[in-house]
This record gives structure tokens, C-alpha cells and sequence, in this order.
């Protein structure tokens, strides 16, 4: 649980943030880390089933060697706990004591039925900025439902502008609503920690993967505010919005 040495400091650094994320989070914790935050990823017994994500160094399937693991969870350091039951969770509430950020991607809920909710753990840490990330929310009518990228993408609208003019909606080939998610998440904490620096209260965060992807969006209105070009999938490649790296690489019919 110590520093690691000679280890050079960011504007984060006085400050310490338990990761308790699945893929949806990983990029927030990994930037509030290169900012200088000591970031501790908690881990299930057993480790992260992210950890069986490839490729892997030497093509060898080992939790160890996952490069997928290590790109998104750089500049962190790790425990393994199991918050699932009682003698875990009094010992997270420990680590909270200490701690300045939570970060989670749990169903709506579930943290609180642990007992580990934010009214929970402000009591431990008043200051504390619990940032949940979820497919949808933590309200609303989706709010319980699950969803991986392809979802997460569908609903957003990003599908809309990928594949062929006269064909179905389809996946861009590399999962990019974790991306989206994750600067999101990380922008929202630091709002949230800026406030705490000015108020000194706490905030809980609650990051919605779809309403993230949706800004990656944000140029479709604005193609028809300036230009009266209707956003549109591709005739051929080169046509359309989602060209370039993200039109002309290979796509995944929705049946896949």
C-alpha cells in the first residue's frame, strides 16, 4: 500500500481513490491516476474477470498478462476484497476513511444494499465523491437494465451514422462507449472535486454510459446548423460521417 518511489507527483497526487470499476470505469481511474492520484483498484477474489480479456504477452492466457489490463489500469495500485460480505465491507468502509473518491459501475442499488451506499459512506468520509457509472443511469425507465457496448452504442444514436447508406445500423468494430464513458466519468469527479474545494462537500456522481456516447454525436447537429448536410451512413468508403478509422475498418452486422 505504499508509494511507489521516486515516483514524479501530479496535481492529484495528495489525494486517494478506490476503483471498484468494471470496463465502463477503467479509463476514469486510469486518468485521475495520471493526474497524480493514488488509485487503489479493488478487485473480487480470484481477480478481475476483465483480466481474461486478450491479447496477451506471449499469446499465453494468464490473468497476468493481460495487455488489455494493464493499458486501462496503469498508474493504479491493487488489493483483492470481497465487498460481497460482511467482514469486506466493514473493511471497505476502513479504506474509505482514507480515501477521497469511490468509484463503481455496480447495478443501481447495489452498493446500498451492501450497505455501502453514499449516505452510508459520506458518514465515513464527509468530503468523500462517490462517482457511480452504469449503462443508464441510476434513474429512469432503463436504469435496471444491463447492457454491453453494442447496446450502449444502439441507444445512443452512434450506430445510426455506421454501415452503408441502405443497410441496417451496424457496431463500429472496436468498443467505444468504455472510452466515452470513462472521460465523462473522470470529467464529472473532477467537476465534483473542484465544488468540494470550494464547499467542502462531497457529490455523488452519476455517469450514464448512453447519454456519454451520445456526445460522440455532437457533430451531427452542427453539420446541419452550418452546412445543411444531413448527417448520413456511407454510399462508399469516404461517404458519410463515420469514416476514416471509424467507417472503413470492419463492422459487425447486428446478428453477430
Amino acid at each position: 500500500m505504499d508509494k511507489v518511489p521516486n515516483q514524479p507527483e501530479g496535481i492529484l497526487a495528495p489525494y486517494r481513490v478506490l476503483d471498484l470499476t468494471d470496463d465502463l470505469g477503467f479509463l476514469c481511474g486510469k486518468i485521475l491516476g495520471d493526474m497524480g492520484a493514488d488509485v487503489i483498484k479493488v478487485e473480487p477474489p480470484g481477480g478481475d474477470p476483465s483480466r481474461s480479456i486478450g491479447p496477451f504477452v506471449d499469446g499465453v492466457l494468464d490473468p497476468e498478462k493481460s495487455l488489455y489490463w494493464f493499458a486501462y489500469n496503469t498508474s493504479k495500485r491493487g488489493i483483492t476484497l470481497n465487498i460481497t460480505e460482511k467482514t469486506g465491507q466493514e473493511l471497505f468502509k476502513r479504506l474509505v476513511r482514507k480515501a477521497d473518491f469511490v468509484l463503481e459501475s455496480f447495478p443501481p442499488g447495489t452498493l446500498a444494499g451492501w450497505g455501502l451506499g453514499y449516505e452510508v459512506l459520506k458518514q465515513e468520509t464527509p468530503r468523500l465523491v462517490l462517482t457511480s457509472i452504469t449503462p443508464f443511469g441510476q434513474s429512469g425507465p432503463y436504469s435496471g437494465y444491463k447492457a454491453h457496448d453494442i447496446e450502449i452504442m444502439a441507444t445512443s444514436g452512434a450506430m445510426s451514422l455506421s454501415g452503408e447508406r441502405n443497410g441496417p445500423p451496424l457496431r463500429i468494430s472496436l468498443p467505444q462507449s468504455p472510452m466515452w464513458t470513462g472521460m465523462h466519468a473522470a470529467a464529472g469527479t473532477l467537476m465534483a472535486h473542484y465544488e468540494r474545494e470550494l464547499s467542502g462537500e462531497g457529490q455523488h456522481v452519476d455517469v450514464s454510459a448512453q447519454a456519454s456516447t451520445l456526445s460522440s454525436l455532437a457533430h451531427a447537429p452542427a453539420c446541419w446548423d452550418l452546412n445543411r448536410d444531413d448527417p448520413h451512413r456511407q454510399d462508399e468508403p469516404g461517404d458519410g460521417e463515420m469514416d476514416g478509422q471509424q467507417g472503413d475498418g470492419p463492422r459487425s452486422p447486428k446478428g453477430d
